[in-house]
């Protein structure tokens, strides 16, 4: 049991890995908080839970005011927030001619300054209890240039990166350890949503011949929030099945 009587914070937490992590803590000891921007994805996910017991609230990441009134919520009310991933995020592609400045601006809101104010939301509670664990949730194509995923989505991810780096060192002297996950094509429902050649194309080019699974990702997020991660911080471990530039 990992994660036994730890207090679990997931933002974005009606998406599918959110869901595998959310679970996966569970099993190892950890309550659970899911945080997201609408009811609907909650009640989409939480009959997957099962009877195991999660606490839901409904806040929007790119409102650093509403995401600290809920952390603040939680802490009252568990008096610690041991861990925080961040799996907020969203893909908006398109070639950079037909990219408007909103649709930049759509994607780097959610994906960059939401994994910011989450971070900054957590930092004050886990400062005081002078430990805590954050992970980021990534992506391979903020590591090198991808087809399919846009300038927008690409620069949020990598900006993603930087802000774990570079908070990692920051936050160090309170024993908080902030590291990110890149994931490469994963079995979600984007996936399901793929044309077979698109999923064809995708998995001929990942050395070990397969699109990877949830749970795989997720296995690495619990191994970050863990005690037998205690020592690393400003890490990204790329999960991608080989697949790199």
């Amino acid at each position: 049991m990992r994660l036994q009587d730890k207090v679990a914070v997931v933002v974005g937490g009606g998406s599918d890995l959110a869901t595998a992590t959310g679970k996966k803590f569970i099993s190892e000891g950890a309550a659970v908080i899911l945080v997201h921007h609408n009811q609907a994805s909650l009640d989409r996910v939480l009959p997957s839970y099962g009877d195991s017991s999660v606490e839901t609230f409904i806040a929007d990441v790119r409102n650093l005011d509403q995401l600290q009134e809920t952390i603040n919520t939680v802490e009252q009310r568990r008096g610690k927030i041991d861990v925080m991933v961040n799996c907020a995020g969203i893909i908006n592609h398109k070639p950079i001619d037909e990219l408007s400045s909103d649709d930049w601006l759509s994607v780097i809101d959610v994906n960059l300054t939401g994994a910011f104010n989450a971070c900054k939301a957590v930092t004050l509670a886990m400062k005081a209890a002078n430990s805590g664990r954050i992970i980021n949730v990534a992506s391979l194509g903020g590591r090198t240039g991808r087809p399919g995923v846009g300038v927008n989505y690409a620069a949020s991810k990598a900006g993603m990166i930087g802000l774990t780096q570079t908070l990692a060192r920051e936050l160090a002297p309170w024993k908080i350890t902030v590291n990110a996950v890149a994931p490469g094509p994963l079995k979600g429902r984007m996936f399901f949503g793929m044309d077979q050649d698109l999923i064809d194309q995708l998995q001929s080019n990942i050395p070990l011949g397969r699109i990877g699974k949830l749970d795989e990702v997720a296995g690495a997020i619990l191994f970050l929030a863990s005690e037998d991660a205690a020592w690393i911080t400003g890490e990204v471990l790329d999960i991608n099945g080989g697949l790199f530039i």
